[in-house]
């Protein structure tokens, strides 16, 4: 069995950090290796020494869904790649650069082999993880030699992945909605016969209309000057108005009232691929504090407090300010409980000693509302997917206030934000995540509503267990000593999982207990990450 490597795989791409990141990146540097088109018309990709390849295509007529057709005689093919530039290249504000490369296709010389048997029906699924599986030996027929191995050209992974066990291919929706094509290609493995190629069409379909709960707000502002610095969100913001409907704006009127004053803003945002109602705009709001001041209030949305917990045992974890310091909170503990418990802890925040309209002030109070677990979890009843190891911080801010004394690297090194400013958004060694394939039992289907609930692994016939960082392995660097961990509703094979394929991903806080007490939204692309819950 083989699988031919898509042009945006990460397996056949290898990425060193230059030596002299004022250099531009050019073709020579690149330096395209391996390039090859096989008598069957199909690209072998070349590696690169730097970048990494995003698409490719050719001005050949006879060019389709990522491959060529057959020749009577030897012809020169060109190939146009497209390479992503890495941060650390004077050019980066580029993205991207063109290279070209010319490889010889031989001439189609076979007979006998592997033949059709009919074509494979036409394929519908949606876009939320939704498969098909097709029996490839249905279609076809074996020469004098029975079919060795099946090979899949899938130039569309936006639109849909797939696996390959022996002969049973199956294929799975991913972001985008559309109708593409994927190639089968069947062989007895001998180099003097024929190979047969299917081609299978592939129409993916959204289901879930974005509305603004998907949005996910984070952060933004209104100064007292009136300049607006937009939030992060899920999507593109396209435009900002100060009433529903309204004309677009780019600045709020100064805020000279003497005292704060809320200010809700309007957000035209873009809907990005992935949702039924994709390309459309949608009309977001999100208030703001616009101070009178000309610094900004300090406050418990800027302090951004993450990580706080409670055991099972009543303990509180103090947990990190991204701004500002935790100088107390308030109970110092719990009794242990029977039941899960809503608890309220107040945490006293310092505001930072410059640049807010309070620094130098007295103490904020913020409340921060946890569950504390029973001593008795329960499992659930709906199926998750992890893997690979944890992480201790999700963002670089997270881990410099919660280590400060560590360097800008070691805080880097422990988060997942400075590991994909590290590795790159395409990582060859798949450091940043790994395959999501260890099945996990947990409360709900809805990763917001996972807060405050535990995760077991699920261990088929036998009993669930406790899927929880042990103390022995709790992290050294995270207040709690947990860790993060990305989460997925459908289980991944195949060599296509990585930040550069995955557009989006979730992650969850687990702790010592099996408790989740946090879940992220990472949008790769965007390299923004957003607590949701």
């Amino acid at each position: 069995m083989s699988t031919k490597i898509n042009v945006r795989s990460p397996f056949y791409i290898k990425y060193t950090e230059p030596t002299l990141p004022a250099v531009a990146l050019t073709s020579a540097l690149i330096n395209l290796q391996g390039f090859e088109v096989d008598q069957f018309g199909n690209v072998v990709l070349p590696v690169t020494d730097y970048g990494t390849i995003l698409s490719y295509t050719s001005t050949a007529g006879d060019f389709t869904d990522g491959r060529f057709a057959t020749v009577g005689s030897a012809t020169s093919r060109t190939v146009t790649f497209t390479i992503s530039i890495p941060p650390n290249f004077s050019n980066a504000g580029d993205s991207t650069i063109d290279v070209n490369a010319t490889a010889t296709q031989p001439q189609f010389v076979c007979s006998g082999g592997v033949t059709l048997n009919g074509s494979v029906p036409n394929q519908s699924i949606d876009t939320d993880g939704d498969t098909a599986t097709v029996n490839l030996a249905s279609y076809f027929t074996q020469g004098t030699d029975p079919i060795s191995s099946y090979s899949i050209t899938n130039n569309n992974l936006d639109y849909f992945t797939h696996t390959l066990t022996g002969a049973s291919l199956t294929i799975i929706g991913t972001t985008r909605a559309g109708t593409k094509k994927l190639y089968v290609e069947a062989s007895d493995g001998d180099a003097a016969t024929c190979n047969a190629t299917q081609p299978i069409q592939i129409t993916t379909t959204a289901q879930v209309t974005y509305a603004c709960t998907d949005a996910y707000f984070l952060g933004g502002s209104i100064s007292q000057a009136g300049v607006i610095v937009n939030p992060t969100v899920n999507g593109t913001i396209t435009a900002i108005k100060d009433s529903s409907g309204g004309s677009t704006i780019t600045s709020y009127p100064a805020n000279t009232t003497g005292s704060d004053r809320n200010v809700t803003l309007f957000f035209d945002i873009t809907v990005p691929t992935g949702y039924s109602n994709t390309s459309a705009t949608v009309e977001c709001s999100k208030t703001f504090s616009q101070p009178t001041a000309a610094l900004p209030l300090f406050t418990c949305s800027i302090a951004s407090l993450t990580n706080q917990a409670i055991t099972s045992f009543g303990s509180i974890s103090k947990g990190i300010a991204d701004v500002g310091t935790i100088a107390d909170f308030s109970p110092i503990g719990f009794d242990s409980v029977t039941v899960d418990t809503s608890r309220t802890v107040t945490y006293s925040i310092t505001p930072p000693a410059s640049g807010y309209s309070n620094s130098g002030g007295s103490n904020i109070s913020c409340d921060i509302t946890m569950t504390q677990p029973a001593i008795q979890p329960t499992a659930g009843t709906h199926i998750w997917y992890t893997g690979g190891a944890g992480y201790a911080f999700m963002t670089i801010a997270q881990a410099a206030s919660a280590q400060p004394s560590f360097s800008t690297l070691l805080q880097k090194q422990i988060s997942i934000e400075g590991q994909l400013g590290i590795q790159g958004i395409a990582d060859p060694k798949q450091k940043i995540i790994q395959k999501a394939n260890i099945p996990l039992k947990m409360e709900s289907a809805t990763p917001e509503n996972l807060v405050s609930t535990y995760s077991f692994l699920d261990n088929g016939a036998l009993p669930p267990r406790l899927f929880q960082t042990q103390s022995s392995q709790a992290s050294p660097y995270n207040p709690t000593g947990g860790y993060y961990w990305r989460i997925d509703r459908v289980k991944e094979s195949g060599g296509y999982i990585s930040p550069a394929f995955q557009l989006t991903s979730y992650y969850m806080k687990l702790e010592t207990t099996g408790l989740i007490t946090e879940v992220w939204f990472v949008d790769w692309y965007a390299k923004t990450f957003t607590k949701i819950a």
